[in-house]
């Protein structure tokens, strides 16, 4: 048992009680390399890229789908919904997956002809991302089925546990429940041996389930910042975007039941202790003095509510390298990714940019 395990077994508490937050080190150590990456085009609140087969991308910007042309660097737009788009999935023969909050789930086809896709209400209003296993098949994340995707931090600070993986049959609607009792499910691939791997985001982890098998096995854990969407890698492995960081205060929020529950009755989310795409320097937002300032300068090893960060995993889903954005940055907030042609490019909710970046491994050291 080691020193922090004995003083926290000393007070009555154990190790899931503690405070501390794993270090950002080793392949994950520290660097600007989000932030020197080359800008693509800005477009508030990118997010959800999806990369169709024949080499296009396209993105979300609030309720707008675009499609981005990477030559041009521009984004036309396909289509207007009702709702914020929290999810999309390009189909293997064209088309797209997107999920609305607030209307559900629907197939766009090449032309841009819409089928609704029915749902139960506590799956389609947090959808967080979709991998399709061929034209048919449809695998989903429901990060939550109690909140829906803009009330993210509510879920997280109800201890959110109601996630779901589930498959969904285009042609005869039937829809199977493959995971329950996740964290916020907020990224999907598909693993060499069939498995899906699953972030669950409140929990810091990955996890690959197994069909038919026991319970999903946790086979990255311990995360210091809160996973997002997963994407494929050329030459075998992923990309794993990470959104947010954690905070040994925002651990502290969490645990102390009766002032997380005054403050999220009390005060507005956006003022709320925790983490958060962006920080926009607001002097009413939570940790404005002198642990995150000195002399009205933001310190790269601030503890800020916002950070940038992605991570190259290899095919056992460990990491090799890493992609950061430091406190003192910009291009926050990263919960997509997609590799196209050669290049990877990473969607900074945060910054409201599009990046591109070097996929070598070596590039980020």
């Amino acid at each position: 048992m080691g020193m922090f395990s004995r003083i926290s077994a000393l007070f009555g508490r154990s190790d899931e009680d503690a405070l501390s937050v794993p270090p950002i080190d080793g392949a994950l150590k520290p660097n600007t390399l989000l932030d020197t990456a080359e800008r693509v085009l800005d477009l508030p609140d990118i997010d959800n890229l999806a990369a169709s087969a024949d080499g296009g991308l396209h993105c979300s910007s609030g309720n707008r789908l675009f499609r981005i042309d990477l030559q041009s660097r521009t984004a036309s737009l396909v289509r207007e919904f009702d709702g914020p788009i929290s999810m999309l999935a390009a189909r293997p023969a064209g088309g797209l997956a997107v999920a609305v909050e607030g209307a559900g789930l629907a197939i766009v086809d090449k032309a841009g002809a819409i089928r609704s896709i029915d749902l139960p209400d506590d799956h389609a209003s947090c959808l967080t991302a979709g991998l399709f296993e061929d034209d048919d098949t449809l695998l989903l994340a429901v990060g939550s089925r109690q909140h829906t995707m803009s009330d993210w931090k509510r879920d997280l600070m109800s201890h959110g546990a109601t996630g779901l993986v589930i498959r969904h049959t285009i042609s005869t609607g039937q829809t199977d429940i493959l995971e329950s009792g996740l964290a916020f499910p907020y990224g999907l691939a598909r693993l060499p041996d069939g498995a899906i791997a699953a972030t669950e985001s409140w929990r810091h982890r990955v996890v690959a389930i197994k069909s038919g098998g026991p319970r999903p096995s946790p086979v990255l854990q311990d995360l210091p910042a809160y996973p997002a969407r997963l994407a494929p890698a050329s030459g075998g492995g992923y990309w794993l975007a990470l959104f947010a960081p954690r905070r040994q205060l925002t651990e502290l929020v969490l645990r102390e039941d009766d002032y997380r529950m005054e403050m999220m009755a009390t005060i507005p989310p956006e003022a709320w202790i925790g983490p958060d795409f962006a920080d926009g320097g607001n002097a009413e937002q939570p940790l404005q003095s002198g642990s995150v300032r000195q002399m009205g300068i933001m310190k790269p090893w601030a503890p800020s509510r916002s950070y940038g960060m992605v991570v190259r995993l290899d095919a056992a889903l460990q990491p090799v390298a890493s992609y950061h954005s430091r406190a003192d940055g910009k291009v926050h907030g990263i919960a997509s990714l997609a590799e196209v042609g050669g290049a990877l490019y990473a969607a900074s909710r945060g910054a409201g940019v599009l990046v591109r970046l070097d996929p070598t491994p070596g590039a980020a050291p």
